[in-house]
C-alpha cells in the first residue's frame, strides 16, 4: 500500500475497484479526514485517454456542485502513473448493502428517495446529469444523511 498522494498521507484501503483504489486518508494542511479516489493510468494502456478524461470529468462534475446529499470533491491531483480525486470521507454504507442487509419501513425508503431527488435536482439545476444514479452510488451515513457519489459518467 503507498503511504503518501500528494501532500494526502494515506491511512488505509477502503475498497478496489478494476482500475483503481479508494483510501483513507489524512489532510496534514488542514487535519482533515478525506477520502482518496485514484486510478492507474500505467494499467490502462488501451483507452488510456479515455480513462482519464472520464476521471477529470468526475471531478468537474461533482466538483462543482455543493449539496448535502452529494459528495464534496476538495481536490484532485497526479502522482506517477495515479490520478486521484479527493473527496469528503464518508463513514457509512453504500444504499445497496443497506437494502440488501435491512428491511426498512416505507416510510423510511420514502424519506431515502427524497433525500436523492434533492440531490439530483439541485445537480440536474446546475447542468450536471449523473447517468448512472443506483444504489451501489449512494452512500449512507451513520446519521442517515445520504451522498450520491460516482459522478465518472457525468455529463455536464
Amino acid at each position: 500500500m503507498i503511504s503518501q498522494l500528494g501532500r494526502y498521507e494515506v491511512v488505509r484501503e477502503l475498497g478496489q475497484g478494476a482500475m483503481g483504489v479508494v483510501y483513507q486518508a489524512k489532510d496534514p494542511l488542514i487535519d482533515r479526514v478525506v477520502a482518496i479516489k485514484t486510478i492507474n493510468l500505467g494499467i490502462a494502456q488501451e483507452g488510456k485517454e479515455e480513462y482519464e478524461g472520464r476521471f477529470y470529468q468526475e471531478a468537474r462534475a461533482a466538483g462543482r456542485l455543493n449539496h448535502p446529499n452529494i459528495v464534496t470533491i476538495f481536490d484532485t491531483g497526479k502522482n506517477g502513473d495515479d490520478i486521484y480525486i479527493t473527496m469528503e470521507f464518508i463513514d457509512g454504507i453504500s444504499l445497496k448493502r443497506y437494502l440488501e442487509r435491512y428491511r426498512s419501513p416505507l416510510k423510511e425508503r420514502v424519506e431515502i428517495m427524497k433525500s436523492i431527488c434533492r440531490g439530483v435536482i439541485y445537480a440536474h439545476e446546475r447542468h450536471v446529469i449523473h447517468r448512472d444514479l443506483k444504489p451501489a452510488n449512494v452512500m449512507l451515513l451513520k446519521d442517515r444523511t445520504l451522498k450520491i457519489m460516482a459522478f465518472g459518467l457525468a455529463k455536464i
